[in-house]
């Protein structure tokens, strides 16, 4: 009787199941799954959860019209329209990246009108463009026992909800990116943003990678940036070396008689006294802060006059005070120089 009773609910999650796969595409997409190329350069791979794809290159993909378009700025997917997604270069290994930590099996899930709802429900399978109806055998075999343990009550609650098990389309998926040629796209944002680092060490790195491979021709300006941060080096040294030390300067500030200093106290008997057992200590401190900014001060006209910036005075009493900022180009090139820009 029992086993009589477990057939019979299994049968009727398969025949749940079969009917609940019968609905359209997602819109915007055709009725059907899309058809891979002959050979893929890439690999889809199980996806992962946000923050899961360690070591590897986010990107996205947005729908302009009727075409897919590749970004790597996450405002492109902020807008709730785009694809997010993670690519290994190493493997050619792509997987989609969803809110959930949980991995969907075999890029696939129950989906309802609740969860493709993406504002509501978060970026799932089920609110991907790339999904489809799974009518795979292991999906049916999958609902109709999940029937048999409710009794094929859940089945029926799907079914009111516009219910059906989708998943990623893998081969439209692959498709597109074979498109886009998403391997050299990822190549050439790498290539970019490593001749943006406007650093010695960084652009010896450019060069060395890409010396036999510069599509843009970058390699002239990264050398030329080299030249520059070198010069820059050369006009501190010098400055340097023209420039006392400071506690030559602080000598400039130290009073004959130290002692004097705490006159401004004697209101106070116990403060005056306790000054002028310190008033040496207390008096130095003072004049090597103030030989600190003087010595500022002068090194940064030195690097102004080394650097044919002219006298660049205002720049150069912020510096000596702490900072240096500076209003025009050739005063930021002077503080460039001081803050030892791009020189790691």
């Amino acid at each position: 009787m029992q086993c009589n009773q477990w057939m019979t609910a299994a049968l009727a999650g398969l025949m749940l199941a079969g009917c609940a796969t019968v609905d359209q595409a997602p819109a915007g997409r055709p009725g059907q799954a899309g058809t891979a190329p002959a050979r893929s350069s890439y690999q889809l791979a199980q996806a992962v959860g946000k923050g899961q794809a360690g070591g590897a290159r986010q990107f996205f993909l947005v729908r302009q019209g009727e075409q897919w378009q590749l970004a790597f700025d996450e405002n492109a997917f902020a807008a709730g329209a785009g694809e997010r997604l993670a690519y290994w270069p190493q493997e050619k290994k792509v997987a989609f990246v969803f809110d959930s930590a949980r991995r969907p099996a075999d890029n696939g899930d129950m989906c309802d009108n609740d969860t493709r709802d993406r504002a509501r429900a978060g970026y799932t399978v089920c609110s991907s463009a790339f999904r489809v109806a799974d009518n795979s055998g292991s999906t049916v075999f999958a609902r109709a026992f999940v029937g048999v343990a409710t009794g094929g009550a859940s089945e029926i609650i799907y079914a009111g909800k516009g219910a059906r098990f989708e998943r990623i389309d893998q081969a439209e998926v692959l498709a597109v990116l074979e498109r886009l040629g998403l391997e050299r796209q990822v190549w050439l944002r790498d290539y970019r943003e490593r001749a943006a680092l406007a650093t010695v060490s960084g652009q010896n790195d450019f060069i060395r990678r890409y010396e036999r491979d510069d599509p843009e021709q970058l390699l002239p300006k990264a050398r030329a940036l080299l030249k520059t941060l070198a010069a820059n080096a050369g006009i501190l040294e010098q400055a340097e070396r023209a420039t006392p030390p400071a506690a030559r300067y602080a000598q400039r500030f130290m009073p004959a008689n130290p002692r004097k200093y705490c006159n401004a106290l004697k209101a106070d008997a116990e403060d005056f006294r306790y000054c002028q057992g310190a008033a040496s200590e207390i008096v130095a401190a003072l004049a090597a802060s103030r030989g600190a900014a003087a010595r500022r001060t002068d090194l940064c006209l030195a690097v102004a006059r080394a650097a044919g910036a002219g006298a660049q005075s205002a720049t150069c009493q912020g510096y000596g005070a702490g900072a240096c900022s500076a209003s025009t180009p050739k005063g930021q090139q002077v503080c460039d120089i001081l803050n030892r820009k791009g020189q790691s």
